[in-house]
């Protein structure tokens, strides 16, 4: 199984309601480059399917990406927060996945899977290859 984690875009400064925070245009323009690069390099789009978590910024993630995909998305409240292992008992280990996510959710879901500690900045999009059964044992 594949799974692509995507952090947000660059998202509005806090102010009331962080569930609300929406991307901003420049944040829109640079997910537009880099979503059309990945697009243009992703083999067999159509085994993924785009999950995203369910604040704005993401889901508006998750509308762009899903547009140069020609894929649909859907939101996922686990996204926001869970923990992985209980995530990757909702996943069919013979699907692929793009996780549409925040930090330090992003960060910490791929140390427990690869032990590998990351940056993950706004936009970026980090592959990890596992088998579930593997990790849930």
């Amino acid at each position: 199984m594949k799974i692509y984690f995507i952090r947000h875009g660059e998202a509005e400064i806090y102010a009331d309601d962080d569930f609300k925070r929406k991307l901003t245009t420049l944040g829109k323009r640079k997910l537009e480059v880099s979503f059309t690069a990945f697009a243009n390099n992703l083999k067999d789009k159509r085994s993924f399917k785009i999950y995203s978590s369910p604040l704005e910024r993401a889901k508006e993630t998750a509308e762009i990406l899903a547009k140069h995909l020609d894929l649909k998305y859907e939101i996922k409240d686990y996204l926001a927060g869970a923990r992985i292992k209980d995530i990757l008992k909702t996943l069919d280990e013979n699907e692929n996945y793009i996780f549409v996510s925040h930090e330090p959710f992003i960060s910490n879901w791929i140390y427990q899977l690869t032990g590998e500690m990351k940056i993950i900045s706004r936009g970026s999009i980090n592959l990890v290859e596992i088998a579930p059964k593997d990790f849930l044992s």
